[in-house]
């Protein structure tokens, strides 16, 4: 496994955690893993399509204001990896998004992937895909 897929399965491993951190609290960006591998200018892009509708988050600021609106617009959520393509400085993870809205109770099931960017060992952007094949081709990969 490339140390690029590593990173990036490392990641996912603390997905749980952030559910139940307060994001207005600093310290979770004292994490040695967050702090050591996710860029200062991490960058996460939310498609159009998406629940929560097209976003962007930037930085610090733009990790918690997502931690934020996750906790206010979903009662439970979490991110499963299913499946990881190595594609260089770039890695496609198939994840399953499943959540429960906080206002309808709604349950969701979402299959997508995100293609995480990598520079010197570091985290800087994720974009989400709900067309997993567009995923692939985005990194020069082919569909299955």
């Amino acid at each position: 496994m490339s140390q690029n897929v590593e990173l990036v399965r490392r990641f996912y491993a603390l997905s749980p955690d952030l559910r139940d951190v307060d994001p207005n609290d600093p310290a979770i960006f004292d994490d040695a893993f967050v702090h050591g591998r996710l860029d200062e200018e991490f960058e996460l892009r939310l498609p159009g399509d998406y629940p929560e509708g097209q976003s962007i988050f930037r930085g610090r600021e733009g990790f918690r204001r997502l931690l934020v609106m996750m906790r206010d617009v979903w009662a439970e959520w979490r991110v499963e990896p299913e499946r990881f393509f190595d594609a260089g400085d770039k890695v496609v993870v198939f994840t399953r998004v499943v959540a429960r809205g906080s206002a309808s109770r709604v349950p969701i099931e979402l299959p997508v992937a995100y293609v995480w960017s990598i520079k010197e060992a570091r985290l800087t952007s994720a974009r989400v895909y709900l067309d997993r094949s567009e995923a692939l081709e985005a990194v020069g990969l082919k569909p299955d």
